[in-house]
C-alpha cells in the first residue's frame, strides 16, 4: 500500500545531489507513521500512552541512487506479526522504479523498555 509521497530536497542529499543513505531509513519512518494512521493507528497517541513501537532489526537493499528533485513513493506491507513484533517491508520507489527494499523489525514496549503485546490497531 503506498503510504508516503515526498519530494527529495537539497536537506536529503549529499554533495552529489544523491540521497544520503541513512535518509532512506527516515522515509520508511514516516511511511510507518502514515500506513498506521491510514488504518486508524495512531502511533502519536500510543506514543503518548507509554507504548512505543521500537525498531530491533533492519535490513535495507539499496538499489539504485535517489537524486535531488526526484518525487519519491514509499509503499508499505506487512510481513509478519507475532505477539510483541512486527515485521513491515518497504518498497522505495521513484516513478514506479524501486530504488530500495527495506525490512524493518519492530517491537512492542512500554516506558521501562519492558516487552508488550502489540496494540490492537497495530495488529
Amino acid at each position: 500500500m503506498k503510504s508516503y509521497t515526498t519530494k527529495v530536497y537539497y536537506d536529503d542529499t549529499d554533495a552529489a545531489g544523491v540521497m544520503y543513505y541513512a535518509n532512506y531509513l527516515k522515509l520508511c519512518e514516516r511511511a510507518k507513521q502514515e500506513f498506521f494512521l491510514m488504518k486508524n493507528c495512531d502511533l502519536f497517541k500510543l506514543h503518548n500512552e507509554g507504548i512505543y513501537l521500537v525498531v530491533k532489526d533492519v535490513h535495507i537493499s539499496y538499489v539504485k541512487s535517489i537524486q535531488l528533485g526526484e518525487t519519491v513513493d514509499v509503499y508499505v506491507d506487512v510481513i509478519k506479526r507475532k505477539n510483541a513484533s512486527i515485521l513491515l517491508h518497504f518498497d522505495i520507489k521513484v516513478e514506479n522504479d524501486t530504488r530500495a527494499r527495506v525490512d524493518i523489525l519492530s517491537a512492542s514496549i512500554d516506558k521501562n523498555a519492558k516487552i508488550l503485546k502489540l496494540p490492537e490497531c497495530v495488529k
